[in-house]
């Protein structure tokens, strides 16, 4: 664990503490998958990893949340965690718009580029769509 742990911090993932704005937590979900999609880690090496990268508030949320999640027998993923993140850092009104403005995406004068990584950026907050690929094609070219 302490290789992929030294692996996994080359990379300088950021610290979150729990005190950042909504975009700065979405940010930092994003900078920490990097290293996570790169070296293909696995789910419970991802959960394993991240727990390093939280202090302060953050942490205390994790330890409590990972707690309870244990104590009701639930099998802790890459998954369970991100949706306890977005439970905890974005509040249900963000959630709510961002999956808006997703169901509303269209490219109008976007370049194709931008497009698509606002459409990706998006998806995160429409999870009806993200586990169906045929409705994620479908959103995205706008049927």
């Amino acid at each position: 664990m302490e290789i992929q742990l030294k692996k996994f911090q080359s990379f300088q993932p950021p610290i979150l503490r729990g005190i950042e704005t909504t975009s700065d937590c979405e940010s930092w979900l994003e900078d920490v998958e990097i290293p996570f999609d790169s070296f293909e880690y696995p789910d419970e090496r991802r959960v394993n990893l991240i727990g390093h990268q939280l202090q302060e508030v953050a942490k205390s949320w994790w330890i409590a949340t990972k707690e309870a999640l244990e104590q009701s027998g639930t099998m802790i993923t890459w998954k369970i965690f991100k949706v306890e993140f977005y439970t905890r850092f974005f509040p249900s009104l963000y959630r709510e718009d961002k999956r808006a403005e997703f169901e509303n995406l269209k490219q109008g004068p976007m370049s194709i580029e931008e497009y698509v990584t606002k459409f990706s950026t998006l998806l995160r907050f429409a999870p009806h769509v993200t586990g169906n690929y045929e409705a994620v094609i479908d959103q995205f070219i706008g049927d």
